[in-house]
């Protein structure tokens, strides 16, 4: 990158080349795929620009892409952002199929990653990127909300929003009742929906967990909907456990000829 920022636009290629098909996703989760064409070439040809502002001390090349690829996508998307959206938590979990009489009729397998795909495009531009950048991509959760300009808290807030809601585009329709709540392992229902984000990415603090698997022993509708759950966050992050098959520079290329 520095080599980049003196003009070399090879060693930007070489640099940003494995970074390419991961921008495209981005700007496609941000923008749509209307505008998600025109976002990479903008993002590519801010990077290239803005070279000289990327500091390897401040970690890594990839958020910082991620970054500028989602300003470029925001500023091309349209319509504009939508109002933060305010449905209660409580709801978004029935809706996900928690509390549901029975399991058969929840989360649908086979399809693997194109389902999860179709699934990804029918929600907000607020939360597919939230999803893109932690679980496809596999941003940490501190690169996460640094992208994204918010608190950790706050994005952890959307990432489970966000997940909640994708399980709810991926169960069958219909067969959802809300059961009573009851308590277990000394938790209420409610309160373990509310933690299953961090109970899956094991950032519970030890008293919190061991309330929540006490918890899941004795409620089996708890037990069915986070297993569920846990299932959907790993099959989100699995297609980004391995790295970008080969280094995509036609698109570089492209970009690049504007320049000369």
């Amino acid at each position: 990158m520095a080599k980049a920022a003196a003009g070399d636009r090879a060693a930007f290629e070489e640099a940003v080349g494995p970074h390419v098909r991961a921008l495209a996703r981005v700007c496609a989760a941000v923008a749509g795929p209307g505008a998600a064409d025109d976002a990479l070439q903008e993002s590519l040809l801010q990077a290239y620009r803005r070279a000289s502002t990327w500091q390897s001390a401040l970690g890594r090349l990839r958020p910082w892409l991620f970054a500028i690829a989602r300003r470029e996508a925001h500023r091309l998307r349209s319509p504009r952002e939508p109002v933060e959206d305010e449905t209660p938590l409580e709801q978004l979990g029935l809706e996900a199929g928690w509390s549901a009489p029975d399991p058969e009729h929840q989360l649908q397998r086979a399809e693997g990653t194109e389902q999860l795909a179709r699934a990804i495009v029918s929600l907000s531009p607020t939360d597919r990127e939230v999803l893109v950048l932690r679980d496809v991509e596999g941003l940490s959760g501190e690169e996460t909300a640094e992208v994204l300009g918010v608190e950790l808290a706050s994005m952890k807030s959307r990432l489970h929003r966000a997940r909640l809601k994708l399980m709810a585009k991926l169960r069958e329709r219909g067969h959802t009742v809300l059961e009573k709540e009851r308590e277990a392992g000394g938790l209420r229902c409610g309160q373990v929906l509310g933690v299953l984000s961090d109970y899956v990415e094991g950032t519970l603090d030890a008293p919190t967990r061991a309330k929540v698997d006490a918890h899941l022993a004795g409620c089996d509708v708890c037990a069915r909907f986070g297993g569920r759950f846990s299932q959907v966050v790993t099959s989100l992050r699995a297609p980004s456990s391995a790295d970008e098959p080969a280094p995509d520079h036609a698109e570089l290329e492209r970009v690049l000829a504007h320049l000369r």
